[in-house]
């Protein structure tokens, strides 16, 4: 199941097995803690934790999960970065108890990665439940933001989605984790319903990929004094430098993509899907796209490799960059 399919469930009958997988930290931490507090569980006296990644014995493990409940109602046991359920073989006597747990006893498994063909994933799917915690796609967004913005009782004007949408836009990928705690600290400092782009600039801590959209943001608008001032602010501390190169490696390639799909007739917001990136973001990149010509943009990519080379090697400095921001902005 899904995050909200998987959510929505927990509050009606409560499973004895759930297994909790995937690459999305935030999901699989908000089902931890309402199963738990479904549950009741005094964490400090009822919950038996182990983690993985510190090798503890599989028999132990085995063992907590079966045993009765001595001093509570319950035995609950969490497990955590579990690898049974990517490996080929599994435990015999594992299975036996998932698939016969005892009323009292509880058990969840958290994985960083599972195989659903498996025999102990699909026993846990037969006799409990799974959530697949797969990080969200660009696209996927708006219906996590609704329900954020719901919790905190606040709504976003248009200029304010747009704000959030261009900055998850050149995200390398997706933190939900930042996101909420950011929208949180937004929330706190905004007296009234509605978020602006403007409370949004002012409370919204921006991480490195973030501040860095304001340089290409400024090639893309033409604007070479303001770029070239901004890679200059970056060069003050030099292990940015290798970012902004990837930062404007990544830009360029962006670029020619959208023009080999736009030329094969793939336009707007449709730009989102084949470009794996939010409809808005995608569209604006398109817009953009046009206004660079395709060779110009093949000889700066190649100029580019060959700039991260030099700089890596010590042979060229932040100038190498300056002279491809210039030839970009003067298309």
């Amino acid at each position: 199941m899904k995050f909200k399919e998987f959510m929505n469930a927990l509050d009606g009958e409560i499973k004895n097995v759930y297994l909790l997988c995937g690459a999305e930290i935030y999901f699989i931490d908000k089902a931890r803690e309402k199963i738990l507090a479904r549950l009741g569980v005094d964490k400090a006296t009822e919950l038996t934790t182990f983690d993985c990644d510190t090798k503890p014995a599989l028999g132990d493990v085995i063992n907590a999960i079966d045993s009765a409940p001595f001093f509570s109602t319950r035995n609950v046991v969490l497990v955590k970065n579990a690898p049974f359920f990517s490996a080929e073989k599994s435990s015999e006597r594992l299975e036996n108890i998932l698939r016969d747990m005892q009323a009292t006893n509880y058990v969840i498994f958290t994985a960083k990665a599972a195989d659903k063909r498996r025999k102990l994933y699909k026993l846990a799917a037969k006799v409990g439940a799974v959530l697949e915690a797969d990080p969200l796609r660009p696209w996927e967004i708006d219906d996590w933001l609704n329900e954020k913005l719901k919790s905190l009782g606040k709504v976003m004007n248009g200029d304010a989605r747009r704000h959030f949408n261009e900055r998850l836009g050149i995200l390398p990928e997706i933190s939900l984790w930042y996101l909420d705690n950011e929208l949180d600290k937004v929330a706190l400092n905004v007296a009234g319903i509605e978020i602006t782009a403007t409370d949004l600039r002012r409370n919204m801590l921006a991480p490195p990929e973030v501040s860095n959209f304001a340089l290409t943001d400024a090639v893309d608008e033409r604007k070479p004094k303001k770029a070239v001032y901004l890679l200059k602010q970056q060069a003050r501390t030099p292990p940015k430098i290798p970012l902004v190169t990837t930062l404007l490696v990544n830009h360029v390639r962006r670029l020619l993509r959208a023009k080999h799909f736009i030329a094969q007739g793939v336009k707007g917001r449709r730009l989102g899907e084949v470009l794996d990136m939010n409809p808005y973001i995608a569209q604006k990149l398109g817009d953009t796209a046009n206004g660079y010509p395709t060779k110009l943009l093949e000889e700066v990519f190649v100029e580019l490799a060959d700039a991260d080379y030099k700089l890596k090697i010590g042979r060229a400095g932040v100038e190498v960059l300056e002279r491809i921001i210039i030839k970009l902005c003067k298309r």
